[in-house]
């Protein structure tokens, strides 16, 4: 179920574009949007996460909010493969559908270091990205430091343990599980297979004391009185998807390490020593996407990393600000440190 229309955007195009695999696209797009008024000052950079637009993000963006277009100009990427950006869904034939090559965070970030040269922008004031977003923004410190000046990780990390991978193999089994999907060139969107994806993908979304104090009852898209109920809205929350577009999103996530990033040896420690931008890591205690105590373990070894500890009972969905809370905590721990020196 989709609760908003999806927003607007413009599209910039880099042809030849060479990804990480080494194969090349004849064309690839980038979704993109500007808030604010363009200017001089550097921008501040959003990242989209998994099955995203730059909309799920809205609730840091507004007056007296962290992204205050009247004080900032942001502008708003989102992830290939969300059926915005060059996807699955949307590249021509010959890397239509399941023949499109595997798509890294690092080619993210490369379209869209690409787009801010397009608009003239040699310095960013923040990159800012809730989970595989946060992934991308913790990226652009690495590979380009001398560029970023802060970094804002919400319910995200800088790689993908072997348990968020565990997790991501499940959901991708889930989807290739029902015949309809054809090794990805279904004819009929395979609807049992994203059903049992969204089934399996919703209680790791949550924590157990979400569901135990019936949290689930304050939403309209949750809202039940048995779980049949329940579970009958969950199974049709990926039925307008493209089964293909979220197997390459669910990609890209599943391969991600900050120390894969070229001359950084594969060496986590040099990587992440690389980088020069202040950051801050917004996590969640219940969250079991992004267990806390990885990712403190791997923000520890970025040179003086700021670190917020939420104790919300939405799990990994604490990041998306469901909760008012959790918006209220957020948006003033990220307002706290862009304006800090």
């Amino acid at each position: 179920m989709k609760l908003f229309p999806s927003p607007k955007f413009h599209t910039f195009t880099v042809s030849n574009f060479l990804l990480e695999s080494g194969r090349v696209l004849p064309e690839i797009h980038l979704a993109y949007k500007i808030s604010g008024t363009p200017s001089v000052k550097p921008p501040i950079v959003t990242c989209t996460s998994f099955a995203q637009t730059y909309y799920d993000l809205a609730y840091l963006k507004g007056p007296k909010l962290a992204l205050d277009p009247k004080q900032n100009w942001i502008v708003h990427t989102e992830l290939l493969g969300n059926g915005r950006s060059s996807s699955p869904s949307n590249t021509p034939p010959p890397f239509n559908g399941a023949n499109l090559p595997a798509i890294t965070v690092r080619d993210n970030v490369a379209l869209q270091y690409a787009l801010l040269e397009h608009l003239g922008v040699k310095e960013i004031r923040a990159v800012v990205g809730a989970s595989l977003g946060g992934q991308q923004a913790i990226q652009w410190a690495v590979s380009h430091p001398e560029m970023v000046q802060k970094v804002v990780v919400i319910v995200g990390n800088c790689r993908t343990n072997w348990h968020v991978r565990l997790f991501i193999n499940s959901l991708i089994n889930c989807i290739r599980s029902d015949p309809a999907f054809n090794d990805g060139h279904y004819t009929a969107p395979p609807l049992t297979g994203l059903s049992r994806m969204a089934e399996a993908w919703i209680p790791w979304f949550f924590s157990p004391e979400f569901f135990s104090g019936q949290e689930y009852n304050k939403y309209v898209d949750m809202r039940a009185d048995s779980l049949e109920e329940f579970l009958g809205k969950t199974r049709t929350r990926y039925h307008e998807y493209d089964a293909n577009d979220l197997l390459c999103q669910f990609q890209t996530w599943f391969n991600h390490d900050v120390s894969l990033t070229p001359e950084m040896e594969g060496s986590l420690e040099k990587a992440l020593n690389s980088v020069k931008a202040n950051v801050l890591f917004i996590l969640n205690r219940t969250d079991a996407y992004f267990g806390p105590v990885d990712v403190v373990a791997d923000a520890e070894i970025i040179p003086n990393p700021e670190i917020m500890m939420l104790d919300s009972m939405y799990g990994h969905a604490a990041g998306f600000g469901r909760a008012k809370a959790d918006r209220d905590k957020i948006n003033s721990a990220i307002a706290n440190f862009l304006i800090k020196p």
